[in-house]
């Protein structure tokens, strides 16, 4: 892609889809803090171990 066309893309949306995210979708919201925490829990155990070494 040249840099002409880059300039050139239509950047509409349709505005009949929603946009969804955590607040209006509890599902979603619900897996964002499942996989929050255990980044955390596995971060934390990776910062122990290696504070041990």
């Amino acid at each position: 892609m040249t840099q002409q066309d880059i300039k050139n893309i239509n950047y509409t949306t349709n505005d009949e889809s929603p946009i969804i995210t955590s607040d209006t979708n509890k599902q979603i919201k619900k897996q964002i803090i499942n996989i929050s925490q255990q980044v955390l829990k596995r971060n934390y155990k990776l910062y122990k171990a290696l504070e041990h070494k």
